[in-house]
């Protein structure tokens, strides 16, 4: 790894705006890692995390044409903690390597990485073989996050109800606030938090 390379994780609960926030510091010229773009790609026939994936659960979970059926794997994980355990190791060891390989391979002096769940992960002794400076929170008050999840659900067309079990899983957003290094507040407008963005990379000494 380049010496004195800085590592940023973002994160933020559902509803909190960080994919907002991650597109603002991908318009200031940064580089962001997403977590979920190495799984979504991970997925692809032939991959290692592929690989790993269909041996662990076998051909049921495939489509006619190789693919992974996400919603097949899912329904079969979804009721057997023992299942779903297997699958999170397997998915979070491919997710540290790529991460990791990803941040060597990369000469800029700051980099970002979109972790939605490090929080929860950090709390289950994961991502210790991760090494980064920072952990950043997108952050919204508990009403507000709820308030938006239910109008999106409704504009999604979807059962709010089921759309709001999902913080069920999730470590409390007040809770959180204690565990990273910088909260960004998220209850205003895009360009405010822009601007808070900003002002926080300027602190940091890696703004303009």
């Amino acid at each position: 790894m380049k010496q004195n390379k800085r590592v940023i994780v973002i994160t933020g609960s559902i509803g909190t705006g960080k994919t907002t926030a991650v597109n603002i510091i991908k318009s200031f010229g940064f580089k962001v890692i997403d977590s979920d773009k190495i799984v979504h790609e991970g997925y692809t026939v032939d991959s290692l995390l592929y690989n790993h994936v269909t041996e662990a659960f076998g051909k049921q979970i495939l489509n006619e044409d190789g693919t992974i059926n996400r919603h097949k794997l899912g329904k079969i994980v979804f009721n057997d903690n023992e299942k779903l355990y297997i699958l999170n190791e397997i998915v979070h060891s491919y997710v540290l390597m790529e991460l990791n390989k990803e941040i060597n391979e990369n000469e800029d002096e700051v980099i970002f990485l979109d972790i939605p769940l490090i929080l929860e992960n950090i709390k289950q002794n994961k991502y210790y073989e991760l090494k980064f400076d920072e952990i950043w929170l997108i952050y919204v008050s508990p009403d507000v996050q709820i308030e938006r999840l239910r109008k999106r659900a409704i504009q999604e067309n979807k059962n709010p109800d089921d759309v709001l079990n999902i913080i069920k899983k999730q470590i409390p957003i007040d809770e959180k606030v204690s565990m990273v290094n910088e909260v960004i507040d998220n209850e205003g407008t895009i360009e405010e938090l822009r601007i808070r963005i900003n002002e926080l990379l300027k602190i940091k000494g890696i703004g303009w």
